[in-house]
């Protein structure tokens, strides 16, 4: 058995379409390991070896392909198959691939894909290994099946501005889309733009197929108007959101204090969905859970005719089959990520950060704040002696942080809000409700305060009566002095 210990596992499922026949399955597994440029462990006379419901077949290098097939009253019901790909620096690279027939909402089968790195020498350099090409194979071929509103697909869903449109960017907010992948939005910065072009985009959905959906917003009105039935839960202004099936949106990522571009935006939102993707609940069966249930059946099976030394063998296979199992769900502990702030400071994140500080009023607000302060630093760094080098990190913050989107949607939002005398009551509001505050009296005025954990912010008055033009645009210039976002552009 090759040692387990350190293992970093890659894992997704998803359902495919109800396949007529184990035949399909097999010919897509032989059709991946030909495409391998290294493989060797296919031959003429090893492929002639496939059909059983059993099957182990190994070449001289090591490399070795195992297939399993359950068989119940009503046919088969999962089949399955592992590769082993040793390399020469000590590692095995393992891919497993199950179905099971029918496991998936409406009849659909449902397939459950699983690759590791393993070290078989002391001191191997174990790598998180990338999506198999199986994945994309099956899709492209056509093998794609229903995620509940969402089909599986390596392409990008492109919303219309309409209310099928907004029923789906609501889902997806709120987590109720899907079942079996999460779900990448990207957000609108304009009509048609995004912060990622539609190239960039399409490459991303190409990508994650397999591992998650990926949806678009048309533009930014279609951003207000869900922003109305989701309670203000939506991304927006650019800003691109992992949601969870179930939970709804998990992250956001924007370009500002962490990431620089595009590129470096498209290349986290891959490692943080693959993460996401291998860390959530398994429906489906990995390898060891097949063999498991496979040796079970053929040991009640065929019990009476199977002699004393072959009812041995099989009570060896099901406990190698559990050790390996063991060994596999150790791992997972041992690869959790801690639940709480990292302290350590390789697990330094934006993210901790403002767990420390407390929540921000709106995406991004401790980079603006953070940035704004290194101006306000070096307009008066020689005055106080600022060292050299503080000046160089404080001007770097400058030039390599831009502004975040939010705090501009922000603003025009106050804009927006201060605009119809007659609704400036209610929509002045709902809007201050949406970045912390809250209603704590309603008489001639509406007192607005701020929830306990957004310290250093006063009470805002909003009158009830109608007021001029001049007066709506000195409220607006007070509120904006209140949340201290006046100067945070520049």
């Amino acid at each position: 058995m090759p040692d387990l210990s350190g293992m970093l596992p890659f894992s997704t499922e998803f359902p495919v379409r109800a396949s007529p026949n184990r035949a399909a399955f097999v010919s897509e597994v032989v059709g991946w390991l030909r495409g391998m440029k290294h493989q060797t462990v296919l031959s003429s006379a090893s492929e002639a070896e496939l059909d059983g419901a059993n099957v182990h077949v190994r070449s001289a290098t090591g490399e070795e392909l195992r297939m399993r097939e359950l068989q119940t009253a009503d046919g088969w019901s999962a089949i399955g198959a592992r590769h082993d790909l040793p390399d020469d620096l000590g590692r095995v690279w393992r891919t497993e691939c199950v179905l099971r027939r029918g496991a998936a909402e409406g009849g659909q089968d449902l397939v459950r894909l699983r690759t590791q790195c393993i070290a078989t020498t002391a001191g191997a350099k174990l790598e998180t290994p990338r999506k198999p090409y199986l994945i994309k194979a099956l899709i492209k071929n056509g093998w794609g099946g229903q995620d509940r509103q969402l089909a599986v697909s390596d392409a990008a869903i492109w919303l219309k501005n309409d209310g099928e449109g907004l029923t789906t960017a609501r889902s997806v907010t709120v987590g109720d889309a899907t079942k079996w992948l999460p779900v990448v939005y990207v957000s609108a910065t304009g009509k048609s733009t995004w912060v990622l072009n539609q190239t960039e985009i399409e490459k991303l959905a190409y990508d994650l197929g397999g591992i998650a959906h990926v949806v678009v917003e048309p533009d930014r009105a279609f951003s207000f108007s869900l922003r109305e039935q989701t309670d203000a839960r939506n991304a927006y202004g650019g800003t691109v959101a992992l949601s969870a099936p179930g939970q709804g949106i998990v992250r956001r990522y924007f370009i500002g204090w962490q990431i620089q571009d595009g590129v470096e935006l498209a290349a986290t939102i891959r490692e943080a969905t693959a993460s996401l993707r291998s860390q959530m609940p398994s429906f489906g069966w990995d390898w060891t859970e097949l063999q498991e249930q496979a040796l079970r059946a053929q040991r009640s099976s065929e019990k009476s005719r199977l002699t004393a030394a072959e009812s041995e063998q099989l009570y060896l296979e099901e406990i190698e089959n559990l050790q390996d199992r063991i060994k596999q769900l150790e791992q997972a502990l041992v690869a959790r990520p801690a639940d709480s702030v990292g302290t350590d400071e390789g697990e330094f994140s934006a993210d901790n950060l403002i767990r420390r500080i407390g929540p921000e009023i709106y995406s991004g607000e401790v980079s603006d704040r953070l940035r704004f302060a290194a101006r306000t630093t070096l307009v008066v760094a020689d005055q106080i002696g600022l060292d050299t080098r503080s000046k160089v990190i404080l001007q770097r913050v400058l030039d390599r942080l831009p502004v975040s989107p939010a705090l501009a949607e922000l603003s025009q939002d106050l804009a927006r809000a201060t605009k119809d005398p007659k609704r400036i009551a209610s929509e002045l509001t709902s809007l201050l409700a949406r970045h912390g505050y809250s209603e704590k009296s309603d008489n001639k005025h509406i007192r607005m305060e701020a929830d306990d954990l957004f310290e250093g912010l006063d009470a805002i008055t909003i009158p009830k009566t109608p007021s001029d033009h001049r007066g709506l645009t000195n409220l607006r210039k007070q509120i904006e002095r209140t949340l201290g976002i006046t100067k945070l552009d520049g």
